[in-house]
């Protein structure tokens, strides 16, 4: 079970970055926080990662995107992809471990 848990924090990393380098830190923020609890085998962090999935502006809403001074919106969409893809495997590993039980 510990390495589907490192599994999760590490791809929550992955993600928490790619989400800071568009500047999005109340996302960036969520998942740290998730991260360092379930590197804890606190089952907090299972909960309130999940609680992020769902709803109007949730994790699933999240675009990856850069002004361009002004003008218009940029989107890398190499970098919406890995985004998206880790945001689905993140949520379904979180399912998993959830309803697997920790320990």
């Amino acid at each position: 079970m510990h390495s589907e848990i490192n599994s999760l924090a590490q791809m929550l990393d992955q993600a928490e970055a790619l989400l800071r380098s568009y500047g999005q830190v109340r996302w960036a923020e969520w998942l740290t926080k998730d991260a360092r609890l379930i590197r804890s085998l606190d089952g907090y962090g299972l909960e309130h990662l999940l609680s992020a999935y769902g709803g109007m502006g949730s994790l699933n809403d999240v675009v990856l995107q850069r002004s361009n001074g002004g003008v218009g919106v940029l989107l890398d969409v190499g970098d919406n992809e890995r985004f998206d893809k880790l945001r689905s495997e993140i949520y379904d590993l979180a399912r998993r471990l959830r309803t697997g039980e920790w320990q």
